[in-house]
């Protein structure tokens, strides 16, 4: 008799475990909602790939890592370990690049045609200019940029711009900014608030100039 209630006992004891481990197994699995539009439904590793655009081919991507979204109400990219994108010449035979850009991480949304890039930034376009920034937007609809944070900008015969904030408008082949800038020049270093040039720094005007010293001079402004 003893030996029968021992058993039982025993399976009573057995029957509680199962019932509580199956009770936290139910309940961890259940208390974890999976949200969908978190989860990339591409991951692709070591990309080097052509996009179209209205049936032209654009763009040259090269990345190590791309995580695509295409949750329908916010379809995006990004790119964790950063990207090279070219721009390419369709019209030309052999695809000749018209400008590269190149950054630590970046993410792309498909609905607004924004572009983010972050860190480490570097643009070179066709005309032998450079651009070099720390964050930076670009609206692929109206072709303008917004590049921000140490930005430099370089032209092709070493006329130099370093500013916080500067916008270029490609469509209409423009620099523009309303914050402090600096610029050096082969013969002159000039300081002031207000920036406007066309895309090879060439032609430029400063609304409000508020220091312009000969390079060489001992006494240059710091900015």
């Amino acid at each position: 008799m003893k030996q029968s209630r021992y058993y039982f006992v025993i399976a009573i004891i057995i029957i509680i475990l199962i019932a509580t481990g199956c009770k936290d197994e139910v309940d961890s699995v259940s208390g974890k909602k999976i949200d969908p539009s978190k989860l990339p439904t591409m991951i692709s590793k070591n990309v080097q790939t052509l996009l179209s655009d209205s049936g032209q081919t654009r763009y040259r991507i090269t990345t190590k890592t791309w995580l695509a979204f295409e949750d329908p109400k916010n379809p995006h990219w990004i790119f964790p370990d950063g990207i090279i994108a070219e721009e390419l010449d369709y019209s030309s035979p052999d695809f000749k690049v018209k400008l590269s850009m190149k950054c630590d991480s970046a993410h792309y949304d498909r609905n607004t045609r924004m572009l983010n890039l972050v860190g480490n930034i570097t643009i070179h376009d066709n005309t032998g200019g450079e651009i070099t920034c720390d964050s930076a937007y670009y609206d692929e609809e109206k072709a303008l940029w917004s590049l921000n944070s140490m930005v430099t900008i370089t032209n092709a015969n070493g006329g130099k711009i370093e500013t916080n904030q500067m916008y270029w408008d490609r469509k209409n082949n423009k620099y523009y900014s309303d914050s402090f800038i600096r610029m050096q020049s082969q013969d002159k270093v000039l300081e002031g608030y207000g920036y406007e040039s066309n895309d090879k720094l060439t032609n430029y005007k400063v609304r409000k100039v508020q220091a312009m010293v000969p390079v060489g001079s001992t006494s240059l402004p710091s900015f």
